[in-house]
């Protein structure tokens, strides 16, 4: 037999070949030759750990550490052993043990930093991986798991740091290109993390995960085609992998494909019932497919897997507006759990009132904002944020948002200082505004898409308001006011909001119209109603399907039974998608309405829907939940809006808009009356053709379109509540 030496020697290296079953094979025979060969013990309880095997492992190298206990390996291995059993303290203090045997033992620091994430330690595991790549220079490895814990940290900028170090020593890491792809995708940076995906599937091109990831960048950038490819390439590479089906989902969404969208979150669902993602996800298809109870079971289901998702229940509450019958005291209390789940632990950490100053000098305003841009809600703004600094405000826009458009130039021309924070964040976003002390900060988007309420609820400035973006309460505790108008906000309706309510004089916004002040931008001219040449007379909707239910359609359907060979247009993002359109048809039949007399349209640019806009001769508000864009959109062409308002700010906005305008004759007080007042606008030619002549000039000379009237009146309640007297 070869000495113990020549068999230890070769039995290393069939392991370092990976040659497992020989190396094995010389280990047991000099533990055979030698019971006490510690060497032995521990590299055969290596390869039991490599052949998985771990609980073998451990009884073999605690063997050779009761022969020497000085030897770091072996209680790093031993470590390794016992954290693949699930035994993660003892893990720990092997490991811990390892490193004090040999202080600049950096695979020893790196196995201890993946203990300790495993325990969900990340802070300290952050700290043992640096130790780790400060140890052995070219540690791609430690590189990679420190931006991975750093990036759960929430620190992405230090993350995408220690990617980028991991692929300066390892250019060819695949996961660590995809993972950083995946990080600057969370960024808001599409086109790097393109890149870095794009450098990921160079050198794996199955790589399900970068491909995944690589569909929601193209998605960001707008090129769905390719991101459909992607998509579609994960799903092929993966099949059985849950997350590749979600992003198909959200590519096809996006592409108002919705039918097909909840095709592929059902299949997600089918190979994993607890992915909560996927459930919020349907529930969003169903909200845009108008299947109400559908989106509130989704919703339901997410929160019960994971009640941490505050994205999802902003969205419950929100979907309470569209209910019939929904009472303000009901959304008041729907928005105020999630302000007891969410909001209630940041209370200790407000920001106090600062001291009462003398009133001198500009007040310093923050707005933040995903929308500053061609979007309802800065569509709403822009005309009274250009104002404000003539009314000797200051302002600092905080863009939650990547693209601009013109509208965003016009906000960013506006700002003292524009600071993007799209991709950081909570926390980070509210220390930011903390650290420039505004005096007020203002949200425009509430519990909407974009909305960063969990922002608002740390309360970074002193005064907190809700403006424009939102149609109810926040239900926040830490937003100090709500702007609103008396039509919104009748007298004696504060009980049922948060904040205190602010009134604007008119109404609460300034519509910033899509043509010239004056109405003659010669893209959009004003044309005689249809009926007028003796075309059939059209009812139109151009509001989401969430907003229609069974009270609306039976109205319309009353509506079209008394307007003989009358049609109605339906136009609505949502119906660009087939199985939408279809199961629409099949509403309006059961309400009793002949879909042959309906013409549904999808989503196209704003100047055709504002044509669409036109061709109709009355609009038909829903209710509870009323236009807002849609109805000023559809007045702008000069066409009414019968509207059937509520008690709750949502219901009300048609109400507030026709009202400042001076229209008459639109404003129902039940379904019946409702009816009437469709049928009379639609028996009046002449009626429809004055209001067309008129309604445009009417509006854009009043206060509906005036942002410096709402700007006045909005600066000095700022002003009263920062600087009290």
């Amino acid at each position: 037999m070869a000495t113990i030496q020549e068999a230890m020697a070769a039995a290393v290296a069939h392991h370092q070949a990976g040659r497992l079953a020989q190396a094995a094979a010389l280990y047991h025979a000099v533990l055979d030759a030698m019971p006490g060969q510690a060497d032995a013990a521990h590299l055969l309880g290596v390869v039991h750990l490599q052949s998985g095997q771990p609980d073998r492992a451990v009884t073999l190298i605690r063997g050779a550490i009761q022969q020497n206990h000085r030897v770091a390996d072996y209680h790093d291995n031993l470590g390794s052993a016992l954290k693949a059993l699930g035994r993660l303290e003892e893990a720990l203090a092997a490991h811990r043990q390892a490193v004090r045997l040999r202080p600049e033992f950096a695979q020893a620091l790196y196995n201890l930093g993946n203990a300790l994430e495993a325990l969900g330690r990340l802070e300290e595991a952050a700290t043992a991986f640096r130790q780790a790549a400060a140890r052995r220079p070219g540690y791609a490895r430690a590189r990679f798991n420190l931006g991975n814990v750093l990036a759960a940290l929430g620190q992405r900028a230090d993350a995408d740091d220690a990617y980028r170090a991991a692929l300066a020593d390892d250019p060819t890491f695949v996961e660590a290109h995809a993972n950083r792809g995946s990080l600057l995708l969370a960024l808001d940076r599409p086109q790097d993390a393109a890149a870095a995906l794009a450098r990921a599937l160079a050198l794996r091109p199955d790589h399900a995960a970068a491909l995944s990831n690589l569909a929601a960048a193209r998605l960001a950038l707008g090129d769905r085609d390719s991101a459909e490819s992607a998509a579609r390439h994960a799903v092929a590479a993966r099949p059985d992998l849950a997350d590749c089906l979600l992003r198909l989902g959200e590519v096809r969404q996006r592409a108002d494909r919705l039918g097909a969208a909840a095709d592929a979150y059902r299949a997600a669902l089918a190979l994993n019932p607890a992915l909560a993602e996927a459930h919020a996800n349907l529930a969003l298809v169903r909200q845009g497919q108008g299947l109400l109870d559908a989106a509130e079971l989704g919703n339901r289901r997410a929160l019960a897997l994971d009640p941490s998702l505050a994205d999802v229940r902003s969205n419950q509450a929100y979907l309470l507006l569209f209910r019939p019958g929904v009472t303000a005291a009901a959304v008041l209390e729907a928005h105020r759990d999630w302000d007891r789940v969410h909001g209630a632990p940041h209370r200790g950490r407000w920001v106090k009132p600062g001291k009462v100053t003398s009133g001198k000098g500009p007040l310093t305003v923050a707005i933040l904002s995903g929308d500053f841009r061609r979007h309802p809600a800065g569509l709403f703004a822009v005309r009274t944020v250009e104002a404000l600094p003539a009314h000797d405000i200051r302002l600092l826009l905080y863009a939650n948002q990547t693209e601009s458009d013109d509208v965003t130039d016009r906000f960013r021309k506006a700002a003292a200082r524009w600071i993007p924070v799209a991709g950081l964040p909570d926390a980070e976003v509210a220390s930011r505004i903390r650290h420039d002390r505004p005096d007020v900060l203002i949200d425009l988007a509430g519990h909407n898409a974009r909305g960063r309420p969990g922002v608002f609820a740390r309360k970074p400035a002193p005064v907190q308001v809700a403006w424009s973006g939102y149609m109810a309460t926040t239900g926040l505790a830490a937003m100090d006011a709500l702007v609103a108008d008396r039509h919104h906000v009748p007298d004696g309706m504060e009980a049922f909001y948060a904040e205190r309510v602010l009134r604007m004089p008119d109404a609460f916004i300034a519509y910033d119209a899509p043509s010239g002040e004056g109405g003659d931008d010669t893209e959009l001219p004003l044309t005689p109603p249809p009926s007028l040449s003796g075309k059939p007379v059209t009812f139109g909707s151009f509001n989401i399907l969430t907003k229609l239910n069974d009270g609306v359609l039976a109205a319309w359907a009353a509506i079209l039974g008394r307007v003989p060979d009358s049609r109605l247009l339906m136009k609505t993002k949502a119906l660009s998608c087939p199985a939408t359109a279809d199961l629409w048809r099949g509403r309006l039949a059961a309400a009793g309405i002949d879909p042959g007399r309906v013409t549904m349209v999808g989503a196209t640019n704003s100047l055709d829907h504002m044509r669409r806009c036109a061709s109709v001769d009355v609009a038909l508000d829903p209710f509870p939940f009323s236009g807002s864009t849609t109805t000023l959109e559809t007045m702008w062409m000069g066409v009414p809006v019968v509207t059937l308002p509520g008690e709750t700010f949502s219901s009300r906005h048609s109400l507030a808009f026709l009202t400042v305008a001076g229209v008459e004759g639109c404003i129902a007080s039940d379904p019946a009356d409702y009816v009437d007042r469709a049928v009379a606008w639609a028996s009046d030619p002449q009626r429809l053709a004055e209001l067309r002549r008129t309604l445009r000039s009417r509006m854009a000379a009043g206060p509906l379109c005036d942002g410096n009237r709402v700007a006045a009146a909005l600066a000095a309640e700022l002003r009263a509540l920062a600087r009290p007297h």
